[in-house]
């Protein structure tokens, strides 16, 4: 299981409109990945104590009420997880920013006097190429299908 650290700050931008795309991308990605990563936590650990709850409410027999609220609550946070699937999108953010993010680093191990076309280019079809990917994978989940599998990246 990963850790679970926050997202270092990025550097100040520099005068590289391409660059500070991908850096915007990527704090975008960060934000969306951390805060589906707090929603899942959340959710399955509110379905685990409200479960356990109503086990223990109808094993003490509590009043109808009570058990039965607390059985609809645990149904409700059940019906949360598959609607928005926090579970899914913390997956999908993680994967773009992990790809973005070695995207972004290959690019500035390029000294900049050397970041010829080809280089920008390369980038370019990066942050293109992780955008269209993740959107693709979100659609089909809210499809109900399986995402295929993630292409690789092209730079080097």
């Amino acid at each position: 299981m990963p850790r679970n650290r926050r997202t270092p700050p990025t550097p100040a931008p520099v005068d590289d409109p391409l660059l500070d795309q991908a850096l915007a991308d990527l704090d975008w990605y960060a934000r969306c990945r951390d805060r589906a990563r707090r929603w899942h936590w959340s959710t399955e650990l509110g379905a685990l104590l409200i479960g356990a709850a109503t086990v223990v409410a109808a094993g003490i027999q509590a009043p109808a009420a009570v058990t039965a609220t607390l059985a609809g609550l645990t149904v409700f946070i059940g019906g949360f997880r598959q609607v928005f699937g926090h579970a899914e999108r913390h997956v999908l953010a993680s994967e773009a920013w992990s790809r973005l993010h070695l995207a972004v680093r290959r690019y500035r191990l390029v000294p900049e006097a050397q970041r010829d076309e080809s280089v920008r280019r390369r980038l370019l079809e990066e942050v293109e190429t992780v955008a269209t990917t993740e959107l693709q994978s979100w659609a089909a989940s809210r499809r109900g299908v399986q995402p295929g599998p993630l292409t690789g990246s092209q730079l080097p």
